[in-house]
C-alpha cells in the first residue's frame, strides 16, 4: 500500500510538472505578442495620462511574462531538462559582478550593499549561477527594509563559500524547514512585497544540487537571515565566463516596482 501510494504521488507530481509547463507556454506565446503593441503605443503617445496608463500596463504584463517564465524554468528543473554545463569560473569575481547590479537600487532604498569577494574557482554554469545569485540578493532586497546586504565569497581547500547575509525582518524558525519546498511562502512577511509564487528558493536550491552543492539557510526574526552555499572548489584555472545579454534585468525591474511603493502591510491579503 505504501509503494502504491508512493507511486500514485510520484505520478501526480509529473502531471503537475508537465501542466505548469504547458501553461507557461501557452501563456507566454499572448504575453510576448502583447508587450510589442504596447511599446508602441508608448513610443508614440503624446498625452501625459495616456502614457502613465500605458506604462502601468506595460510594468504589469512585463511582470506577468517573467512570473511565466521562472514557472517554465522551475518546471524544466523539476523535470530534468535543465543540465548544468559547468566550467571552472571564479566564482569570487562573478558574484560581484551580478551582485554590483543592485549597487544604485540599493543606495536609492537606504541599504549599505557589502560585496566582499575574494578570488575562488569552482566549477559552475555562469546563467544558473547568475539566476542563483539574483534571486538571492533580489529576496534580501524584498524583506530587508534597512541596514545592510553583505555578499561574501570565502574559498578553502575543499570548498567555496558563498555567503548572501541580511539584516531583515528574518523567518521564524517553524518557516525554516520548509523554505526549499515549492510553492511554499512565509506567512504574513512585512516586506516590500506580499507578491510571489513561492518558487525561488525552490529554484535556487535545485540549482545549487545540480552543481553537487549544498544550501542552507540561518535566519533570526527582527536580526536578518544569511544563506550559505557551499560549491565543490576546483583546482582548474578558471575562464571568463560571458552572460548572456539582457534586455533588462527581470530582478531589479521587480525589485523598483517594490521601492515605488510604502512597504507592504503584513495583514493584507497574499
Amino acid at each position: 500500500m505504501q509503494r502504491h501510494r508512493a507511486d500514485a504521488l510520484a505520478e501526480l507530481d509529473r502531471a503537475k510538472t508537465v501542466f505548469l509547463t504547458n501553461v507557461s507556454h501557452e501563456f507566454r506565446t499572448p504575453l510576448t505578442l502583447l508587450l510589442g503593441p504596447l511599446d508602441d503605443a508608448i513610443a508614440e503617445a503624446d498625452d501625459p495620462a495616456a502614457m502613465a496608463r500605458l506604462q502601468l500596463a506595460r510594468r504589469n504584463a512585463g511582470r506577468l511574462l517573467r512570473l511565466v517564465n521562472a514557472l517554465l524554468d522551475f518546471s524544466r528543473i523539476e523535470a530534468g531538462r535543465a543540465g548544468a554545463q559547468p566550467v571552472p569560473v571564479d566564482v569570487g569575481a562573478l558574484t560581484a559582478q551580478v551582485g554590483a547590479s543592485f549597487t544604485e537600487l540599493c543606495r536609492g532604498a537606504g541599504i549599505e550593499l557589502v560585496l566582499d569577494c575574494r578570488p575562488a574557482v569552482a566549477e559552475v554554469d555562469p546563467e544558473m549561477w547568475e539566476t542563483i545569485v539574483l534571486n538571492l540578493v533580489s529576496n534580501a532586497v524584498k524583506f530587508t527594509l534597512d541596514g545592510s546586504i553583505t555578499v561574501r565569497v570565502q574559498p578553502s581547500e575543499q570548498a567555496v563559500r558563498v555567503q548572501v547575509a541580511d539584516t531583515g525582518i528574518g523567518i521564524p524558525a517553524a518557516d525554516l524547514p520548509r523554505l526549499f519546498e515549492r510553492f511554499y511562502r512565509v506567512s504574513g512577511p512585512r516586506g516590500r512585497s506580499v507578491e510571489g509564487t513561492g518558487i525561488g528558493l525552490s529554484m535556487v536550491h535545485s540549482l545549487v544540487g545540480l552543481h553537487g552543492g549544498t544550501i542552507d539557510v540561518d535566519s533570526t526574526p527582527d536580526v536578518g537571515t544569511t544563506v550559505t552555499i557551499e560549491l565543490p572548489a576546483s583546482p582548474a584555472a578558471p575562464t571568463t565566463p560571458q552572460l548572456s545579454a539582457r534586455p533588462e534585468n527581470p530582478f531589479l525591474v521587480e525589485a523598483q516596482q517594490w521601492l515605488r511603493s510604502e512597504p507592504a502591510d503584513p495583514s493584507a491579503p497574499a
